[in-house]
């Protein structure tokens, strides 16, 4: 049996750079995190409020970001991202499948435009010439094209509401280079910006036509995808959004108090954090603790993702420039920004647009440049064949897959048992806590694993080799105490969890016909057994194919439970049910069943707890009663069956 500590990626086919990933070193001696580099206090001491200059940057595309002022970087919580952010794939690598941040988020969140031409071109002009006609003065020390972020606030963030129209445009002008120097492409000097970006700026219009949400998406799949490696320890990019992306889509480290929606109507939608004056941190952020979020990450659990917080309501009552070019949303193509191209892969998060998963394409590797040593390229012209692809990129809109029927558990599980191998399974480190307000489960979980799995091969062992009694009473007992020895460590539950809401991490199914999960033959339905009242309607069964995962109720005093045994067909057929399991097709069990095995644990971890007590016990509670329970359950499932006939 393959070692459940191992983290894997199992099928090294997808992740082929975990030898150099910063994952593979998180507990090597010396390991630094990565610090986030976003210059966002200099950004907003500068409140744009001059009514001209605001019409300008509506023309240029800019003024949507105007609104977004920048956050107090929770470092921790962004530490942890990167280190599943995998530059292979272009996404973050989570528990239960992969999650990115879209051309959609940046729309959304920002307010810049994701639909246009590139963001590209010459990195080598007349400095002095482009600056006297485009700011109306020269800049104090230029060095290889770049000039000081102070320089551009002291000479233009005031001026009077009658101010001419030169100085109107050059301070329109003036401030998108600083928005582009502090936040959406800034570097690692904290004070400087290239002016390559200023004659981009010329024509309000044509400025207004480019791509600028788009290519501030490059650059952070560039950043991200550099950070992720060992030994990096900056991260230069838009951090303010990946952080409000990951309060929109993650449960851990987002604040409460947030902005109502409502109030976003000249807004994007990230304002709602931003300009938000009450927002309340719970124990859910640890700002200095990137551990706990690692931990948290680790055991997160399905229900915990909201997988599209942008719904069709929300969307409505947003401003157009936030939903301008959502034809490009979903759309694989490359994402452009000077010497920078990206892939954008959908297909990877179709979740994330209400969607079922499928098992994604390969993503094709591009080859990744630097303008280092290029000072006079044209990276238009070099580029060409990319920026020809982005010029496609209304023919390449992803949709959800044929093979992939309406059934989200099914498609789940197709999904997961793929996605199990190729991931990177666990990142946090094995630590030891007092059990606070938190407790960290994630090693917990794996040791439950590891010990499902042994005891299914005993099971498999005993059955296959006809043993006699006290051979059987030799092998249970062994089984005994190595369950007891996990199931002392379980940490108990304290907080009860609501089954009744799961609607499979917020997906949207809109669009899909949405039905609940049959039981399958030869499993006992809600209405058959008697101790176990029916479930609501809109709790959806889950597959749960660990027979000795989950035995019948205790009482219904403890706890309430519906588990149905839906196998794929796949399945049936590696094991049929005319005969035992050999030996060696217990060896031969595959691997990619331990992340339908990890969505099972999840379930049990939302079943209700009262009085604090452990799940476990209640496990080993009902083993001990399973004859009894399964007895009763049958004699008074039969009469059900017929009364409920005769009622139909």
């Amino acid at each position: 049996m393959a070692d459940l500590e191992e983290a894997g990626p199992v099928d090294e086919s997808v992740l082929t750079e975990q030898h150099l990933h910063r994952s593979s070193f998180i507990t090597t001696e010396g390991y630094r995190g990565v610090q986030f580099v976003e210059h966002g206090r200099k950004l907003n001491q500068w409140d744009m409020d001059h009514p001209a200059v605001l019409d300008l940057l509506r023309q240029s595309g800019f003024y949507g970001i105007s609104r977004l002022r920048r956050l107090q970087l929770d470092q921790s919580l962004l530490g942890a991202l990167v280190e599943r952010w995998r530059r292979e794939t272009q996404t973050f690598h989570f528990r239960h499948g992969e999650m990115t941040i879209t051309l959609q988020d940046v729309a959304v969140i920002s307010g810049l435009r994701v639909d246009g031409a590139p963001v590209t071109g010459t990195t080598q002009h007349p400095w002095i010439e482009i600056c006297q006609e485009l700011l109306g003065v020269v800049p104090d020390g230029i060095r290889a094209g770049q000039i000081r972020l102070d320089w551009i606030y002291q000479h233009f963030h005031h001026i009077h509401l009658d101010a001419p129209a030169g100085l109107v445009a050059a301070t329109a002008r003036a401030y998108m280079l600083y928005q582009i120097g502090c936040s959406l492409f800034p570097n690692p000097t904290g004070y400087r910006v290239h002016l390559k970006w200023l004659p981009l700026l010329a024509d309000f219009d044509a400025c207004g036509g480019l791509a600028w949400g788009s290519a501030a998406l490059a650059y952070l799949y560039r950043a991200l995808g550099t950070a992720s490696l060992k030994d990096k320890v900056e991260c230069c990019c838009f951090a303010t959004l990946v952080q409000i992306w990951a309060w929109d889509h993650l449960h851990v480290g987002r604040p409460t108090g947030v902005g109502a929606i409502a109030d976003m109507a000249d807004c994007p939608l990230g304002c709602r954090w931003t300009n938000a004056g009450g927002l309340r941190f719970g124990a859910n952020v640890r700002t200095t603790d990137i551990e706990f979020y690692r931990d948290e990450l680790d055991q997160q659990r399905e229900t915990q993702i909201t997988w599209r917080p942008y719904t069709d309501a929300v969307l409505e009552v947003l401003p157009a420039f936030c939903v301008q070019g959502s034809e490009v949303w979903r759309s694989r193509t490359t994402l452009i920004c000077f010497h920078i191209v990206e892939l954008h892969v959908p297909d990877r998060v179709l979740r994330q647009f209400g969607l079922l998963q499928h098992i994604p394409i390969h993503v094709e590797t591009i080859r990744r440049f630097t303008s280092q040593g290029r000072p006079d390229e044209h990276w238009g012209h070099f580029h060409a064949a990319h920026i020809e692809r982005w010029g496609q990129r209304l023919q390449a809109i992803i949709d959800q897959h044929l093979i992939v029927g309406d059934d989200p558990v099914q498609a789940t599980s197709i999904y997961m048992e793929w996605y199990w191998q190729i991931t990177r399974r666990w990142i946090s480190r094995p630590v030891q806590r007092p059990p606070l307000t938190y407790q960290p489960r994630g090693q917990t979980e794996r040791a439950l694993v590891d010990a499902i799995r042994q005891t299914q091969y005993s099971i498999r062992s005993l059955v296959h080799d006809r043993p006699s009694y006290d051979a059987v009473m030799e092998a249970l007992t062994g089984m005994d105490i190595d369950l007891d020895s996990v199931l002392e460590y379980i940490p108990t539950i304290p907080v009860a969890t609501d089954i009744r809401g799961r609607d499979f991490g917020h997906a949207s199914t809109s669009g899909h016909h949405h039905r609940q999960t049959p039981t399958s033959a030869g499993s006992p339905s809600p209405s058959d057994v008697a101790d176990i009242p029916a479930a609501p309607e809109r709790f959806p069964t889950r597959p749960l194919d660990l027979d000795l995962l989950l035995p019948p109720p205790v009482s219904r005093d403890h706890f309430t439970f519906v588990y149905s045994r839906r196998h794929a067909a796949s399945s049936s057929q590696a094991r049929p049910t005319s005969r035992p399991a050999t030996i060696e097709e217990t060896q031969a069990i595959p691997e990619h069943r331990e992340g339908v095995m990890i969505a099972d644990l999840d379930a049990m971890a939302d079943i209700e707890a009262i009085d604090d007590i452990p799940i476990a016990n209640l496990v080993v509670e009902g083993g001990r009663r399973r004859g009894r329970g399964r007895g009763r359950a049958r004699g008074r499932g039969r009469g059900r069956r017929g009364r409920g006939r005769s009622r139909g």
